[in-house]
């Protein structure tokens, strides 16, 4: 009777490690997927080619705006070419209470001819507002507070209105000037009256005063006033001198002496 073989250690511990190997790749691995190999076809019997034509989506086109309404200065109505219809409030100012705000009438109207059926360009939209631009690319709130027919909106942060708004005080123009003075929620105040005068008092009448005597005219001459005798000139040297000559009837220093030729005038020459 033969003897049974016995595989040697170092097989059984091969063995061993490939039966773990297998039942870890069972359980963790995944089996690729197999891969596909196409034979390239023969010339004679590939199908014909076809050319494939990509359909592009055409862009649609881009919508325009036309100013159908003006709630007040800030606040419009606009509607697209696509049919649509939107109020917009504008990006960066603030206009006069409608009817009762100082201004409100003359912004309302300024707005309304600027703007009531002409093209306009819309920017972003933002909490603040949106931006609205003119068909010839003037920015419209510039414009409005440039000649001072709104007020720069604070919470806008545009530090370019800002300096526009600047510039529209120092020319007090539009509200910025009286009545408003810049005040545009509060109604303007009232124009002062003018003051009437009070009329005359009629002076109650009274009898005519009565007529004055007639003057009595003469032809006497009227005597010569008394010469002054506190001042004395010996000559007419002296008055010349003293830098009084001539020397007049009733001055100071006149002397019938000096006067040669008695014609009321002393030291002529």
């Amino acid at each position: 009777m033969q003897p049974k073989k016995r595989f040697p250690n170092w097989l059984k511990i091969v063995l061993a490690a490939f039966t773990v190997l297998f039942v870890l790749g069972a359980i963790f691995g995944k089996a690729p997927e197999p891969k596909l190999t196409t034979a390239a076809a023969p010339a004679s019997s590939a199908a014909p080619s076809t050319s494939t034509t990509t359909s592009s989506t055409p862009t649609p086109a881009a919508v325009t705006y036309t100013v159908a309404g003006v709630t007040d200065g800030a606040t419009v109505v606009v509607n697209g070419s696509d049919g649509s219809s939107r109020t917009v409030h504008v990006l960066g100012v603030t206009a006069p209470a409608a009817g009762t705000g100082c201004y409100s009438a003359e912004s309302l109207g300024w707005a309304t001819t600027t703007l009531s059926g002409k093209a306009v360009k819309l920017g972003a939209e933002t909490a603040q507002g949106i931006a609205l631009t003119l068909a010839d690319g003037q920015d419209y709130a510039t414009l409005a507070i440039q000649q001072g027919y709104l007020k720069y909106a604070t919470n806008a942060a545009l530090p370019a209105l800002a300096v526009t708004e600047s510039a529209a005080k120092q020319a007090v123009s539009g509200l910025w000037g009286p009545p408003c003075n810049g005040t545009i929620d509060a109604p303007a105040p009232p124009a002062p009256q003018p003051t009437q005068a009070p009329a005359p008092v009629q002076a109650p009448a009274t009898k005519a005063a009565p007529k004055p005597p007639p003057v009595v005219v003469t032809t006497e001459e009227a005597p010569a006033p008394e010469p002054d005798h506190s001042v004395y000139y010996a000559n007419c040297s002296a008055a010349k001198a003293a830098g009084a000559a001539p020397l007049y009837r009733g001055e100071p220093g006149y002397r019938p002496a000096l006067d040669r030729d008695g014609d009321g005038v002393a030291c002529e020459r």
